[in-house]
């Protein structure tokens, strides 16, 4: 059996004030600590904005979800904007029933996770 489409992997790209970081696969226990390694890094770069794509995201358990509100809080800590967006929609709705869609900037898509939070807000 291949197991590749289950296996976490990332990409970044550098964008204008920040980084786009593609996550793929699964987020679990068993790959959280690469992926906080990743993402704090990126935090500690000095991005001002670190932008997750998880549109190929298809799994994320609650070590997986420990991750993301740690780089959360680094992130306020540090200044940095984190904002997710292309969640699955059951990864959406587990976010939606734990609340954390109230504590992260979540958008749809990647344009708008583009534009600056200050801009969002006025648009909404």
């Amino acid at each position: 059996m291949n197991n590749t489409k289950h296996r976490f992997i990332s990409d970044f790209t550098p964008v204008e004030n920040g980084i786009i970081l593609s996550i793929k696969g699964e987020l679990d226990a068993s790959s959280s600590l690469m992926a906080i390694n990743i993402m704090e890094s990126m935090v500690l770069s000095g991005a001002g904005n670190l932008i997750l794509d998880c549109s190929q995201l298809s799994y994320i358990s609650s070590a997986g979800i420990g991750v993301i509100l740690s780089v959360y809080h680094l992130s306020l800590e540090k200044h940095t904007i984190l904002t997710l967006f292309g969640l699955q929609p059951q990864i959406k709705e587990l976010f939606e029933a734990l609340g954390i869609d109230n504590l992260l900037r979540i958008t749809s898509t990647k344009e708008e996770a583009m534009i600056p939070t200050a801009v969002a807000s006025r648009l909404a």
